[in-house]
C-alpha cells in the first residue's frame, strides 16, 4: 500500500474513532482553520472523501488535520511536501507571516478610520517584554468584564487588539516573539468573542472565535485553538440553531494536546455538555460531565501553572453547568439537587453571574411546581441584572419570564410579571 493511501487511511479511522461524520470532519477543519463552514471556499465532505479513498494527499491541510484529529500523519505523506531544515514545517506549524496582523478592523466590525492610529509603529523592536504587556493588559479586561458586562468592555477590548496587530505589523521581532505575539493576538480575539457574545453581537462573536482558533493554529497554540473552537461550540450552542455546536465541541477535545491541563480539558468537557443539552442529548450531557469529573480529579492530585484563561474554573462552576445542562432539559429532578446545594462562588459585585444562576434555579422551580421560590429567585435574578451591562443576560431573563406565562393567574406570578413588564 502506497504512502498516500495510509494517509487517507489514517485520516478515515481516526475521524471514525472521534464518532465524525466526513461533513462533520470538513465543518471542523474550516472552523480550525478560520474558513467559512457553507458556501464557496469552504470544505466538505467530498474533499474529505477524495483523501481517504482516492489517495489524494491532504498538503496544506495537513496541521488542521493533526490538530482536529489528534494524529500524526506527516510521516506517511510524501516527503517532498516537507521543507528540509524548516523547524516550523516539521512540527507542523507555517511560519508567521505579519500580514496576519493586519485586517483586524474587519474582524472587529470597525472602520478603518477609527481602526488605523495617528502614527504608526515603524522600526519598533518588540520583545517578550512586549508580549507581557499585551497580556497583563488581557488580564485586567477580564477581570474588568466580571463586574461591568460585555456591552462595556467590548470598545476597550477592540481598542487593544488594534494596537497590538499595529505594533506587530510595522514593528520588527524574533520568531519566538513573532509566535508569543500571535497567541496574544488569538486570546484577544477569543476574549472579544466572549465580549460579542455577551453584548448581544452574535455573528460577529462567531467571526471572532474562528479567527481566534485561525490565529492559534498559525501560532502553533493547539490549546488555544482548542479553547477558541470550544468558544464557538458554546456561542452555537447558545444560539436558536444549536444543531452543529456538538460536532464543534467534539473537534475542541479532539484538537488538545494529548496532554492538556486538567482545568482546560474541564472547559471542553463542561461546553460540549451544553452543546448536548441545547440539542436534546442527554447521555451524551452524562458522558461529558464525567469527562469533567474526571478532569477535575486529575487538577487536584496534580497542581501545575496554568494561564489565565482558565482562572474562573472551579468544580462550583462545573456543577453550575451541570444544573443548567439539567435545567436545559426540563429534569428538576436532577438539577435542583445540584444548583441547590451550591455556595455561588460569587458576591453579588458579580451581579451578571449570579443572576444567570439564579434564573436557571428559578426555571427548575417553574418545572417542579414550587411557584413560590421560583418568584424568589426570579425576582432576584431580575434585581441584579440591574447592575451589569449584558444584552444575553436580558435575553435570557426574558426566556425566564416566559416560563412563568403558564402560571400568569397565580397572586404571586401575576405580581411578578406586572412587576417587570417593562
Amino acid at each position: 500500500m502506497d504512502g498516500a493511501m495510509r494517509t487517507g487511511d489514517l485520516i478515515r479511522n481516526a475521524r471514525k474513532a472521534l464518532g465524525m461524520s466526513q461533513a462533520e470532519l470538513a465543518r471542523a477543519l474550516c472552523i480550525a482553520r478560520g474558513w467559512p463552514v457553507r458556501g464557496p471556499g469552504s470544505l466538505d465532505k467530498s474533499q474529505v472523501s477524495r483523501w481517504e479513498n482516492r489517495g489524494v494527499e491532504p498538503r496544506d491541510w495537513l496541521p488542521c488535520l493533526e490538530q482536529v484529529l489528534d494524529v500524526t500523519l506527516s510521516g506517511y505523506c510524501d516527503l517532498s511536501l516537507r521543507s528540509a531544515g524548516t523547524s516550523a514545517v516539521d512540527e507542523g506549524v507555517e511560519p508567521v507571516d505579519r500580514r496576519v496582523f493586519l485586517g483586524t478592523a474587519t474582524v472587529l466590525g470597525l472602520s478603518m478610520s477609527v481602526a488605523t492610529p495617528a502614527v504608526a509603529a515603524k522600526g519598533q523592536r518588540l520583545g517578550m517584554a512586549d508580549v507581557q504587556r499585551y497580556s497583563k493588559r488581557l488580564v485586567e479586561l477580564r477581570r474588568l468584564d466580571d463586574f461591568s458586562g460585555g456591552s462595556s468592555v467590548y470598545p476597550l477590548v477592540a481598542e487593544e487588539v488594534i494596537d497590538l496587530s499595529n505594533a506587530a505589523a510595522h514593528g520588527s521581532y524574533s520568531d519566538a516573539t513573532a509566535r508569543a505575539l500571535l497567541s496574544v493576538l488569538a486570546e484577544l480575539y477569543q476574549f472579544a468573542s466572549w465580549i460579542a457574545f455577551d453584548s448581544g453581537r452574535i455573528p460577529r462573536a462567531k467571526s471572532l472565535a474562528q479567527s481566534a482558533s485561525a490565529a492559534a493554529t498559525q501560532a502553533g497554540n493547539r490549546t488555544l485553538a482548542s479553547t477558541a473552537l470550544s468558544e464557538l461550540s458554546y456561542i452555537t450552542a447558545s444560539s436558536a440553531s444549536p444543531k452543529e455546536s456538538v460536532s464543534m465541541a467534539k473537534a475542541s477535545l479532539a484538537n488538545a494536546p494529548r496532554d492538556v491541563l486538567a482545568a482546560v480539558e474541564v472547559v471542553l468537557a463542561d461546553r460540549l455538555a451544553w452543546a448536548c443539552a441545547r440539542t436534546g442529548d442527554t447521555q451524551g450531557v452524562d458522558h461529558a460531565l464525567g469527562v469533567s469529573e474526571r478532569a477535575h480529579d486529575r487538577r487536584d492530585t496534580k497542581r501545575v501553572a496554568e494561564p489565565d484563561t482558565v482562572y474562573w474554573i472551579n468544580r462550583d462552576e462545573s456543577k453550575i453547568m451541570a444544573g443548567r445542562c439539567w435545567a436545559e432539559l426540563r429534569k428538576p429532578e436532577r438539577s435542583l439537587p445540584v444548583l441547590e446545594s451550591l455556595t455561588v462562588p460569587y458576591d453579588d459585585s458579580h451581579a451578571r453571574e449570579v443572576s444567570l444562576y439564579q434564573s436557571w434555579l428559578a426555571g427548575s422551580y417553574v418545572d417542579s411546581g414550587d411557584l413560590e421560590r421560583a418568584v424568589h429567585s426570579a425576582d432576584r435574578a431580575l434585581e441584579l441584572s440591574r447592575a451589569t451591562s449584558s444584552k444575553r443576560l436580558n435575553s435570557m431573563l426574558d426566556g425566564m419570564l416566559m416560563d412563568f406565562k403558564p402560571h400568569k393567574q397565580v397572586p404571586k406570578v401575576k405580581q411578578l410579571l406586572a412587576n417587570w413588564a417593562a
